[in-house]
């Protein structure tokens, strides 16, 4: 697979997650202050950001890990949270925060395999038990996953037996086993030694490359650069800039966004 060619067109005008306004606060700490954004389907869009910028808490109130205390989502044209007097539409219920999960698929830094199962048995225990799925569709779906992302021949290994590559490729087929129409990754390379790293890039390019829809928070700046449609850049839980790769990496306009840069790549 080819990284160096760019994002494939836009698939569609169709957008696949907005958010409005969204503010989420721990304590007296406010972490989001009033987050705007909508991801196209078929968009890869990367997030970057120094540490403590409200890059992951994004992520994990769009998959209701966290709940914002203000603002609206969308996912794909359906309201899957609001804030305010409409009841009816906070999405707080165990059902419908399943709902949207099995929605969104989410890739995290820390792989969340069970220990007790097998990678197979990881892959089929949400379809089976969630999506209710009969064992065996289940099982052909997760093979089929599992040769996506090169892991084939690992259905019957346990996580521990995983180098931490593998156990994050067979952590990105668990998500996809549940079909969602978007995936959010939240730094899923960073707890990576550095040679298993494009292991892992190397999925996440081929989901680019067939339109699955992408929210991806990343310190891997080449990703960046080479996957995404558009880059997004946090700092102090705002959205300082966007752009495309060639505005943000070859000339952004924000002076945070110049400083991060700047320290990041070293030039």
């Amino acid at each position: 697979m080819s990284g160096s060619q760019g994002p494939p067109p836009d698939r569609s005008e169709r957008l696949m997650l907005e958010i409005q306004d969204l503010h989420k606060y721990f304590g007296d700490l406010h972490v989001l202050r009033g987050i705007n954004l909508s991801v196209k389907v078929g968009e890869v869009v990367c997030v970057i950001g120094p540490s403590g910028s409200g890059k992951s808490t994004l992520l994990r109130c769009i998959n209701h890990l966290e709940v914002a205390q203000r603002g609206c989502i969308r996912i794909d044209g359906q309201i899957a949270y609001r804030d305010g007097n409409d009841e009816k539409s906070r999405a707080h219920s165990n059902r419908r925060i399943a709902a949207v999960r099995a929605e969104v698929g989410m890739v995290f830094q820390h792989f969340n395999l069970f220990p007790h199962l097998t990678v197979i048995g990881n892959i089929v225990e949400a379809p089976v038990h969630v999506l209710r799925r009969s064992p065996e569709a289940a099982r052909r779906r997760a093979m089929e996953l599992l040769g996506q992302v090169g892991l084939a021949d690992k259905a019957s290994a346990y996580p521990e037996e995983l180098s931490g590559g593998q156990q994050q490729r067979a952590a990105i087929a668990r998500a996809l086993a549940m079909d969602p129409k978007a995936m959010l990754f939240d730094e899923a390379t960073s707890a990576l030694d550095p040679e298993l790293i494009h292991e892992v890039l190397s999925v996440m390019r081929d989901l680019a490359e067939r339109g699955m829809t992408m929210l991806v928070v990343t310190h891997e700046m080449n990703f960046a650069r080479q996957v995404a449609a558009r880059v997004i850049f946090m700092d102090e839980g705002r959205i300082v800039e966007e752009g495309t790769p060639q505005q943000i990496f070859g000339a952004p306009s924000e002076r945070r966004t110049q400083e991060f840069l700047r320290n990041v790549l070293g030039h």
